[in-house]
């Protein structure tokens, strides 16, 4: 009996080691390694994102000395629909012994600015659902609700302005749609011609 149970014992041990040993990442850890494990974790937790890319990556040394990176990544759900999602993830690699950091929500329920104080539009995402939420954009809402096949892509001019463009192939219309990134508005519509807002000039 003695002899049975100190052989499972040993056995567990043994496996205990091995997994230890087998699980760590191999030394010098580099930012290859890292990428990939966080791409593979990524595209398993979710697969069916439109987006799933990696924005920061940051190397750091723990307080034993033993060195790690930090990730950041960005995933996007219905690139190109009325109500995108984005999400940030972030990432120690290798894993720490600690609760991960949440994922951030930046866009969800077609809602912008989420638990921001300042709202400022830095995501082509938030100038997608901001182009048919906001006041000033209620033909391209009534664009979106009358055609289900309603698409946008977005494209910041890299000063203050993002320009959405929406089409749909059933509806043979589109509209261009300018949303100021600082000031958090629709700046103008276009569909044939200008259609100005808040006095802007023709």
């Amino acid at each position: 009996m003695k002899t049975t149970v100190l052989l499972v014992l040993l056995i567990a041990l043994a496996l205990a080691a091995a997994w230890f040993v087998f699980s760590k990442p191999s030394y010098p850890l580099t930012q290859e390694d890292a990428k990939k494990y966080f791409i593979e974790d990524l595209s398993s937790k979710y697969p069916a994102a439109d987006v799933r890319e990696i924005t920061e990556i940051t190397s750091l040394t723990a307080q034993d000395g033993t060195p790690y990176f930090q990730l950041k990544a960005r995933i996007t759900n219905g690139l190109s629909t009325p109500c995108p999602e984005r999400i940030h993830v972030y990432y120690d690699y290798p894993p720490k012994n600690f609760v991960a950091q949440p994922p951030e929500y930046i866009t969800k329920g077609c809602k912008v600015c989420l638990n921001v104080d300042t709202c400022t539009l830095a995501f082509p995402e938030e100038a997608i659902i901001a182009s048919h939420t906001y006041v000033g954009a209620e033909m391209v809402s009534q664009f979106v609700k009358d055609n289900s096949d309603a698409k946008a892509s977005a494209s910041f001019d890299g000063a203050d302005t993002w320009t959405v463009k929406w089409s749909s192939a059933s509806s043979g219309r589109d509209y261009t749609v300018e949303v100021s990134k600082s000031q958090n508005k629709i700046l103008s519509v276009v569909s044939g011609q200008v259609v100005p807002i808040g006095g802007l000039p023709n």
